[in-house]
């Protein structure tokens, strides 16, 4: 049987001196979105309970930059801790392809090689959550370091946005990433028109990412919206954080498998 519950713990205990954007929590919700798409996929428990493995090490080397392969460097590390668990090497090579790959998009090979890419680029960088999550990221980034707040923020939304189109997700989850894109996108028009609601949501999480004051989900748990629009991004964002939304995801999905 493999040790998952022991892995998450030494993940927990271990992997502290991370970005805020890339603390436990985000190794929990991206393991527990891997699991879920290898379920859709078609796979049984145990590619789950890999997929769920391969989540919790994801990020475990993740510097303050976008200039470095943290995936590669990630599946190293994370080499080494399953080999330290006793795991089976040919178990431990599937893991380490999900974390190395989850990148960018390649020739999936497998429900778990895939896995790890679409919970970390469609649950955890798409959706309400993401304008929290993206603000925060770039004040704690040293790409953006003494460059000019909203002139950063905006360049890493168009960025990231470029780089993660429709495209480069599989068309049985169209509906589920079209969903996601539309916060996203919507967020990023209220940016660019200088919504008050936007910039002052914008600036407090930059803030506490260069100041990195508090914990991230703390931080949106504390946050005072100001207005209708940024209530409602709070909401769905705690609904997300929460795991309330995968229900409702689940009917935007078309896989065969």
């Amino acid at each position: 049987m493999l040790p998952k519950n022991e892995i998450e713990g030494f993940v927990k205990e271990t992997l502290r001196d991370c970005l805020l954007t890339h603390d436990f929590s985000h190794f929990k919700r991206v393991a527990v979105g891997a699991s879920w798409f290898v379920g859709l996929l078609g796979g049984d428990k145990e590619e789950q309970d890999l997929a769920y493995i391969a989540g919790l090490l994801h990020d475990s080397v993740r510097p303050d930059t976008e200039k470095v392969d943290h995936a590669e460097a990630s599946a190293d590390k994370s080499r080494g801790i399953l080999e330290g668990f006793g795991i089976d090497s040919n178990v431990i090579n599937m893991i380490c392809q999900a974390i190395g790959d989850h990148r960018k998009p390649v020739a999936w090979e497998s429900p778990l090689h895939q896995s790890v890419y679409l919970a970390d680029k469609i649950l955890e960088q798409m959706g309400h959550y993401v304008a929290f999550r993206r603000c925060v990221y770039v004040g704690e980034c040293r790409d953006y370091r003494n460059k000019p707040f909203e002139e950063s923020i905006e360049r890493h939304f168009a960025y990231r946005t470029a780089k993660f189109g429709m495209g480069a997700f599989p068309q049985g989850f169209q509906g589920l990433t079209k969903k996601m894109m539309e916060p996203l996108l919507e967020f990023q028009d209220h940016l660019k028109r200088r919504e008050p609601w936007a910039l002052s949501l914008a600036r407090f999480f930059f803030d506490i990412g260069r100041e990195k004051s508090m914990l991230m989900d703390d931080a949106i748990r504390a946050f005072r919206p100001d207005g209708e629009l940024a209530k409602k991004w709070k909401k769905e964002t705690l609904a997300y954080m929460e795991g309330g939304k995968f229900r409702e995801w689940s009917e935007l999905v078309q896989v065969c498998f």
